[in-house]
């Protein structure tokens, strides 16, 4: 059994990195853990395209499990809707590490990324590491090129990207490296800090009991993306695991720009089913740290509901789709997930 397991999920082509037509998006990242002087860990991808990859792990060194999201895990996946929170969920139903870490794809980092994990949690913490951004390989700057066609320009919904612009442009600067937004505050605390608990997202680490006590993430989250991984650190922290995510300058990891989640496996262009800063405000409201094991009752759902249809969450009207009170939300209020993820790794 490893003391590391390291957590990626994917749903993308082979070739999907931005102006590097020729490199498997699986190379750079495969090539990092390759070279890490940490070696107890194991790779779990679970990965949406599971049953077409044809990528070579057998040569690695290093445990991989490539496994796709599970039967139980993938009814929105299946509807061709976001499903980040089943495909982790699969993830940690296959850890047998002491420490998760998880990963993105399309990454790529030094020989002591995942050593600087495993050394903050022996210190008693969580680390999380920040990202800067590469295009072709190269540096990302905030320039009118970026402007127009980076990461957050094709990411944002066109009504938003002003703003988002001008939030940027404050962090940045003009010409300024494109890198993880909360680099400047820890810079500014003397480079290493204890982050706030609506700041566990993207790379990050958390042990696996913790992970089973909350009961995994949150799938009514699911069908839609956004925050629920720090929706996942609010109920940790609800949980009693408190001050525990630790952010330094110094760990960090290379995020290549890479093309969208093909529309066969995502479809692209529908609207919203409903907020999940909603769902994100009524768990801390009610104190729901551990998630998956009750049904959400009527006020609940109108809550979400109501909450859906005004800003932050909606900052146009008709936004969601038929203002959460359509087909879509109908089959998502009445598929809410339960399950106990502690009892299933039992079966795997």
């Amino acid at each position: 059994m490893s003391d590391v397991s390291i957590l990626l999920c994917t749903a993308r082509n082979n070739y999907s990195i931005k102006r590097q037509p020729k490199l498997h998006f699986f190379k750079p990242t495969m090539e990092s853990l390759s070279k890490q002087r940490f070696k107890d860990f194991e790779l779990i991808i679970v990965d949406a395209l599971h049953h077409e990859r044809d990528y070579d792990f057998s040569k690695l060194p290093f445990d991989v499990k490539h496994v796709p999201v599970h039967s139980d895990h993938r009814f929105w996946l299946d509807r061709k809707k976001w499903a980040v929170c089943g495909a982790l969920n699969t993830a940690i139903l296959h850890a047998e590490g002491e420490l998760i870490v998880r990963i993105d794809d399309c990454s790529e980092f030094d020989e002591d990324f995942i050593g600087t994990f495993w050394e903050g949690y022996q210190s008693g913490y969580w680390p999380l590491a920040m990202h800067t951004r590469h295009i072709g390989g190269k540096q990302a700057y905030f320039n009118k090129e970026y402007r127009e066609k980076g990461y957050e320009f094709r990411r944002t919904p066109g009504h938003d990207r002003e703003g988002m612009l001008k939030d940027l442009s404050k962090i940045f600067g003009e010409g300024a490296p494109v890198r993880d937004t909360r680099y400047p505050i820890v810079e500014n605390a003397g480079g290493k800090m204890v982050a706030p608990v609506n700041w566990m997202y993207g790379y990050s680490s958390f042990t696996v009991e913790a992970a089973l006590k909350i009961n995994g993430f949150d799938e009514l989250f699911d069908g839609d993306k956004s925050l629920e991984d720090v929706d996942f650190g609010s109920r940790l922290n609800m949980a009693g695991y408190k001050n525990m995510f630790l952010l330094d300058v110094n760990h960090g990891v290379i995020e290549h720009e890479h093309i969208a989640i093909p529309s066969r496996v995502i479809k692209s262009g529908d609207k919203p089913i409903k907020c999940n800063y909603a769902i994100y405000l009524l768990n801390r409201f009610k104190n729901r740290w551990k998630a998956n094991l009750d049904i959400l009752t009527e006020k609940d759902l109108e809550l979400i509901r109501l909450e859906s249809l005004k800003p932050p969450c909606s900052p146009k009207p008709n936004f969601y789709d038929e203002d959460c009170e359509g087909e879509l939300w109908k089959v998502w209020a009445s598929n809410q997930p339960i399950f106990d993820l502690r009892k299933e790794r039992l079966s795997i």
